[in-house]
């Protein structure tokens, strides 16, 4: 998962944290080689100017999964996305789909059919072809891995409707169509069997060596965003033909303490595998890559971090270029805020409020929009959450190519009109209206947030709350059972593809699509401490979950004006990158793009700073 700099540590480590990056901090700037501005801001620590294109980044570790169907979160998607090169890729700065292994595609009018034609000029690192069946014989192999590789259900969409299979029944509801909402807390089962039963099928066809073709089981005008995912990168066939009767060495989870690589492992991206190690992973760019003229880093260092405060010491010190996906508490990030190098930016890592609407009064739809919007998410995320998050009104964060400004498309703060919506509902002034049963897992900040929420439904709508907090084992079978009136939730976006997203959280067998796409996430976009769930079946003694009676949500604006739940904030993603490095953008999916990274080797501070460091005799 991409954290950014994220905020997760428990309370019994905040305050060392805290103590520790303070310290850190006074020693950079006390120590020569920071650049001061006149306004008082500052460089973090040293800043040195390469003078070779090396890149050395503190990830949050070092990668150990090179593998694009197995690899989960950071720093080892990092890593896939630099070695292995997709059929599309993002655009790091407004996260459209760019041509990549395709230098072109087609989709049918219908939407439901597109054809990927390869460049002819796309090759292995071992000089071979790229090759059509390549894509489709890695995609087949991922299905194969089921559950070990933590995002196949992105792949739901090309794999062929069964003979039979029919639509999900619609739910019962007095306002409009609902939904229970999207088991993406539950993390990814990394170490599982592969699925060797009644296996599905992909709707992909190789029309010619360089001609790919897909059919959808519904109609998807984003599909190219949904194929820049690392996941739907291709493994060499010499990989694949070594899988038996497990996967490769060269490509396996390793123990947690060592990596397992080696340096000949044939890609197709930008870079290839240099070294290897429990130490250090190095890339290097591949010469024969098909764009190498547009790549400026001739390598790649990921550097290793043992916890937070080492990272921001190697930074400090100017032996690393950008820190990401590090741990630090929000009165940290307050105080790195001051520095020029410091970035922040919305994360798309979601926390949501489900509704069971299989019951009543839940199955209103105006009950459902007089709750949401009687939450001042303003408040929440500036005085309860420090700053750390941002308000969610929507459940997809705005983009470039994604405008939704209608009022009536969001569930922004409006107290008067959520009291007439409860009155029309029946319950005026909160009058007859049950008390709410508020499920949350066991967790500080979560609590925190259900209490203030509990008192603004308390104070504008007259509604009685019981916040039941549980530990995540029962947290999760309540869950499943349906026990619940309201739950949390928690969504970590792999794509900007909306279907991909809208059925990761409101999907009607939510338990099996989005197991493995969204692990817990926090403010910062940090994974959350304590328990968390990893099995993907149905609690003992439990039947067939609530949620398979409800009906797909596919758009946004479906989810809004049924409220199918109540978007709370999203996290908030954080980086200290030096100002010589350019091309390192930050995005809604912290999806870097190393290809477009460069060194400016010729970097020289501003007028400001350089006059302060002549003032300060250094």
């Amino acid at each position: 998962m991409r954290g950014g700099l994220t905020t997760v540590m428990g309370v019994a480590a905040r305050w060392r944290a805290w103590a520790a990056l303070a310290l850190s901090l006074s020693l950079a700037v006390a120590g020569g080689g920071c650049f001061t501005g006149e306004s008082g801001e500052t460089f973090y620590g040293r800043v040195v100017v390469p003078r070779a294109q090396e890149f050395r980044w503190s990830d949050g570790g070092l990668p150990r999964v090179f593998d694009p169907a197995r690899a989960a979160a950071p720093p080892d998607t990092d890593a896939v996305r630099a070695l292995y090169e997709g059929l599309t890729d993002y655009d790091p700065r407004t996260l459209l789909a760019v041509p990549a292994a395709a230098a072109r595609w087609e989709a049918s009018k219908d939407g439901d059919v597109w054809t990927f034609y390869l460049r002819d000029d796309s090759r292995w690192s071992n000089g071979e072809s790229v090759t059509a069946e390549d894509y489709a014989r890695s995609w087949r192999r991922t299905l194969r891995l089921g559950d070990a590789a933590p995002h196949a259900a992105l792949l739901d969409n090309l794999v062929e409707k069964r003979e039979g299979e029919a639509a999900a029944p619609p739910t019962r509801d007095r306002g409009a169509a609902g939904d229970d909402g999207n088991d993406a807390d539950v993390p990814p089962q990394h170490d599982a069997e592969p699925v060797k039963t009644d296996e599905p099928k992909l709707a992909v066809e190789v029309v010619g060596e360089r001609v790919l073709r897909v059919r959808l089981r519904r109609p998807d005008p984003n599909l190219p965003t949904l194929l820049a995912h690392p996941i739907f990168r291709p493994v060499h066939a010499s990989t694949v033909e070594t899988e038996t009767p497990t996967v490769a060495p060269a490509l396996s989870q390793p123990a947690p303490e060592k990596i397992s690589a080696p340096h000949a492992l044939v890609t197709n991206g930008a870079f290839r595998l240099g070294e290897a190690n429990d130490e250090r992973v190095v890339l290097e760019r591949q010469p024969g890559y098909w764009d190498v003229q547009r790549v400026a880093l001739e390598r790649v260092r990921f550097v290793a971090a043992r916890d937070t405060e080492s990272s921001l010491a190697a930074y400090g010190a100017g032996e690393a270029d950008a820190v990401t996906n590090a741990n630090i508490e929000p009165a940290g990030l307050k105080v790195l805020a001051s520095y020029q190098d410091f970035r922040r930016s919305t994360f798309g890592a979601l926390t949501y409020y489900d509704f069971n609407s299989t019951r009543p009064p839940f199955d209103d739809v105006r009950v459902r929009q007089a709750l949401a919007l009687a939450i001042d998410r303003e408040r929440l995320a500036e005085d309860t959450l420090g700053g750390a998050t941002v308000p969610a009104e929507k459940f997809l964060p705005e983009t470039g190519s994604k405008e939704q400004n209608d009022k009536d498309e969001s569930l922004g703060y409006d107290p008067n009109r959520a009291r007439r919506l409860l009155a029309e509902a029946g319950y005026p002034g909160g009058y007859g209206f049950p008390r709410v049963r508020l499920l949350v897992n066991r967790n500080d900040q979560h609590r925190q947030v259900a209490q203030e929420i509990q008192g603004m439904w308390h104070d504008t709508l007259g509604v009685e709350t019981d916040i039941e907090m549980k530990g995540w084992d029962e947290y999760e079978t309540r869950l499943r059972a349906g026990e619940y009136d309201v739950a949390k939730r928690g969504t970590l976006m792999q794509t900007t593809d909306e279907q991909a997203n809208m059925l990761a959280m409101f999907a009607p067998d939510r338990f099996a699509f989005g197991a493995g796409v969204a692990p817990e996430v926090q403010p910062g976009a940090g994974v959350e401490g304590g328990e968390r769930g990893a099995s993907n079946a149905l609690p003992e003694g439990a039947t067939e979950s609530v949620h398979a009676t409800v009906p797909e949500i596919l758009t946004e604006s479906e989810a809004l004006k049924n409220v199918t739940a109540i978007p709370i904030y999203f996290a908030s993603s954080f980086a200290l990158v030096k100002p010589y490095v350019r091309g390192f953008d930050a995005n809604l999916l912290d999806a870097y793009s190393l290809k477009q990274v460069r060194i400016d080797t010729g970097w020289q501070p501003s007028k400001h700073d350089s006059a302060a460091l002549a003032g300060s005799g250094r």
